[in-house]
């Protein structure tokens, strides 16, 4: 008797080990997704929700993906060190708003390059492991993407030539933006995404650059009236991952996401905001708004005119011994090839 209580006990004990695999593999990890930008916005509803709904399918649920939207962990200049800090385990960032930090990618800000963001994000994307990839040493870079060109668009003056530009007050995000939009003969004013309407609405600034997308995002399409179609530039963004959980996954788990990443989430994300362009266009038409789509003849003027900012940008990578010159030769190759 005493033998066959030993038996079961024994018994009961094996099978609760081989059990202890399974129920560890069934065991969902959490991957913490942290986003500066609302959940009415096209970047949310259009990437970050289906990528996250795709790479939990994908795992069979063994990955659930939590996005933390409107800046919940932090404000968006930060989110390159909410990430390798740990504080989240994945995030997007933009370059432009940690001037100097990761100079090489910063040639995607120049002006007048891109055509669309598909397009534009697989040229850019083309050259990460022989650009940019050591100047995100330590953190791992899941995409890179560019958003479709950027326009000019006003509240009470339509633009048609350069001339046009001189004196108005206009919203530019980053460094770059703000040298061109002086090289332009504007003023620019230093104002938060969120706050253009109000800025607007009180006459702070007398428009703004922005890609058609953000008029329907950020609902401007009935603070601006007058709309110049310029393709002026553009602004690289990453989606980054915490290292360490990265390297901490199983190599089933890591390959889903590798799956979802590179090359084909640089083009899954450029389509999704030239779609979302539509958008925005469609909310300007709906305004009864007017575009003026400036013509060829005339942009080259712009281009001439912004040839300073491309030079003293080439200059300044020089200087610190980065190749400069030859990555925007390669990049303008790569987007012959990408985005005609």
């Amino acid at each position: 008797m005493r033998h066959r209580g030993v038996a079961v006990v024994l018994t009961l004990a094996l099978a609760g080990l081989s059990f202890a695999p399974a129920a560890a593999q069934d065991k969902s990890i959490e991957l913490k997704f942290s986003s500066w930008v609302g959940i009415a916005h096209g970047h949310h509803t259009g990437v970050m929700v289906p990528w996250a709904k795709m790479i939990e399918e994908k795992s069979s649920g063994r990955l659930k993906v939590t996005i933390y939207p409107g800046s919940t962990l932090g404000k968006a200049a930060d989110h390159v060190d909410i990430v390798t800090g740990g504080i989240a385990d994945m995030g997007f960032a933009s370059p432009g708003m940690t001037p100097g930090r990761f100079p090489l990618i910063s040639v995607a800000e120049l002006p007048l390059l891109f055509k669309s963001g598909k397009g534009g994000s697989l040229a850019v994307w083309s050259l990460f492991d022989k650009y940019f990839k050591t100047e995100f040493a330590g953190m791992k870079v899941l995409w890179i993407w560019v958003h479709p060109p950027g326009h000019f668009h006003l509240a009470k003056k339509q633009v048609k030539v350069l001339e046009d530009l001189s004196g108005l007050k206009i919203r530019a995000a980053t460094p770059m933006l703000t040298n061109m939009v002086k090289t332009l003969g504007a003023v620019p004013v230093s104002i938060p995404a969120p706050d253009t309407y109000t800025a607007l609405e009180r006459g702070t600034v007398d428009g703004t650059i922005f890609p058609w997308e953000a008029i329907w995002s950020f609902k401007l399409a009935e603070v601006l009236k007058y709309h110049a179609a310029v393709s002026l530039y553009a602004s690289p963004l990453f989606t980054l991952m915490n290292q360490k959980k990265y390297d901490s996954l199983p190599p089933d788990l890591r390959k889903i996401i590798d799956d979802l990443s590179g090359a084909w989430g640089a083009e899954f994300t450029g389509g999704v905001w030239d779609k979302n362009e539509l958008e925005g266009i469609a909310a300007v038409k709906k305004a009864g708004s007017t575009i003026y789509t400036v013509p060829q003849e005339e942009r080259q003027r712009w281009a001439a005119k912004l040839k300073p900012v491309e030079e003293e940008w080439v200059k300044s990578l020089e200087a610190k011994k980065l190749p400069g010159k030859q990555l925007l030769h390669d990049l303008r190759e790569a987007i012959k090839k990408y985005d005609p």
